[in-house]
């Protein structure tokens, strides 16, 4: 009908012919504003709330199946034929003072601090030499290989009872240590103990 209507305002001659094609224009730019209103806000959507987008990035999911990070952990050697000598308790003293050592000499280093970072998933690796001298042995053989540990030195007696390395990651382990077996304590015959062994 509005088609018909702007032929017929054409074709009169009631008014001049600039008037009319005013009317006209004028009429089309009405009819396209109210189109481009429609398309932004379609009838049935006229005064419903607009829904707002945002381009934020949605935070990861809790439920992630990532691996996590993993954890460094520390390796001690005791001495075995330290068993069959002293106390149990008292060579469990000697493995805490060198892990204590070997972590405090390193506090500041990063795996370090990740390491006690995490009390409760610590973990250690406990292996055993047959004797001082070859603990002694390892030990030098871990200082040439740049490998930070702590042979503690029972005082005042002078003797090499353990070794602790600074926390490292699995697959860093010294090669060293590989081909020690995990500790295992002798039994006593007579379960006896040593009176004079230290704490």
């Amino acid at each position: 009908a509005s088609v018909l209507c702007r032929r017929a305002v054409l074709a009169s001659r009631a008014y001049p012919m600039r008037a009319r094609v005013a009317w006209l224009l004028a009429c089309m730019s009405e009819e396209l504003g109210a189109l481009a209103l429609f398309y932004r806000s379609p009838p049935h959507l006229v005064g419903a709330p607009r829904r707002m987008t945002t381009d934020v990035a949605r935070p990861a999911s809790t439920t992630s199946t990532a691996e996590p990070a993993e954890l460094p952990r520390q390796w001690i050697v005791v001495r075995k034929d330290l068993g069959t000598q002293w106390p149990l308790g008292s060579v469990i003293a000697q493995a805490c003072h060198a892990s204590v050592a070997a972590l405090w000499s390193t506090r500041d280093d990063e795996l370090t601090a990740s390491y006690v970072g995490a009390l409760e998933k610590m973990h250690k690796v406990v292996l055993e030499a047959k004797d001082g001298a070859e603990l002694e042995k390892l030990s030098a053989k871990l200082t040439t290989a740049g490998v930070h540990h702590h042979l503690w030195i029972e005082q005042p007696e002078g003797i090499p009872t353990c070794l602790a390395t600074k926390p490292y990651l699995k697959k860093d382990a010294p090669p060293a240590l590989k081909r020690l077996r995990l500790c295992s304590w002798p039994e006593r015959d007579d379960g006896s103990s040593s009176s004079s062994a230290p704490n």
